[in-house]
């Protein structure tokens, strides 16, 4: 099995921020609203599911969107190809003379670029296609996105199990905090970004997040209260 790359893991660090601070915002908001630990565990882990459901689908259609609209250029740059391929000859020679090589040399380059691989030269110069995109991108892409949310999204879960409720505000969200800034410090270091800038934006969205959560949370009613009691048993009549 192939290891990820670095790009790839550095992709994968946002869909676990957004596993981490989606399921972290339900737990404080409940929290705010005064739930049991059933109601928040059934919270935190439904958002969970949900959201790397989610994330997993969008991810999938914008690769599958992508690889479409390649497709259709490798068909339309294979027709132009049958129907004159000196015009796409000249096509790359132009291509290179515009990059500042001369156009004898530009000429010998598009022919030898062209023998090797026609299309694939012309993809590139004209779409800037170097890699074709393989049928399997969109699965893979849609499985490592709805991973990584949920592998983010077991850290707040697990915070909820492990600590009495008169720490569970409190230990969440210094959890939620640290644990954006190890995923910043890991994505500052394989993208060699600015390592302070990359930990402080972290840890303001995650800040404002919870923040948001827990105020939205005030004025929720509470999910063990009569609220809930008066819908459940409103919805056993029903049945």
């Amino acid at each position: 099995m192939r290891l990820p790359s670095a790009a790839e893991l550095r992709e994968r660090i946002p869909d676990m921020n957004d596993g981490i601070l989606a399921t972290a915002g339900v737990i404080e908001g409940f929290l705010a609203a005064g739930a049991a630990t059933d109601a928040l565990l059934a919270a935190s882990i439904a958002a969970t599911i949900a959201g790397a459901s989610s994330l997993g689908g969008v991810k999938f259609n914008e690769a599958a969107a992508e690889r479409d609209a390649e497709l259709v250029l490798v068909a339309e740059e294979t027709r132009d190809l049958a129907r004159s391929p000196a015009t796409e000859l000249a096509e790359i020679a132009a291509y290179y003379e515009q990059r500042g090589v001369a156009p004898a040399l530009a000429a010998e380059v598009a022919r030898q670029v062209s023998a090797h691989d026609a299309l694939a030269a012309q993809l590139e110069v004209e779409h800037g296609i170097r890699d074709r995109t393989p049928a399997s991108a969109p699965y893979r892409v849609a499985i490592g996105g709805a991973a990584a949310f949920m592998l983010g999204g077991a850290l707040p879960v697990a915070i909820v199990l492990l600590t009495p409720p008169a720490l569970r505000a409190t230990a969440t969200i210094l959890a939620v905090l640290a644990s954006l800034a190890l995923t910043a410090l890991i994505a500052a270091r394989l993208g060699r970004a600015s390592m302070w800038r990359t930990i402080l934006r972290a840890l303001a969205v995650g800040a404002f997040t919870l923040l948001i959560s827990v105020v939205a949370g005030w004025f929720l009613p509470d999910p063990d209260g009569d609220a809930v009691e008066s819908y459940g048993a409103a919805s056993s009549e029903m049945r």
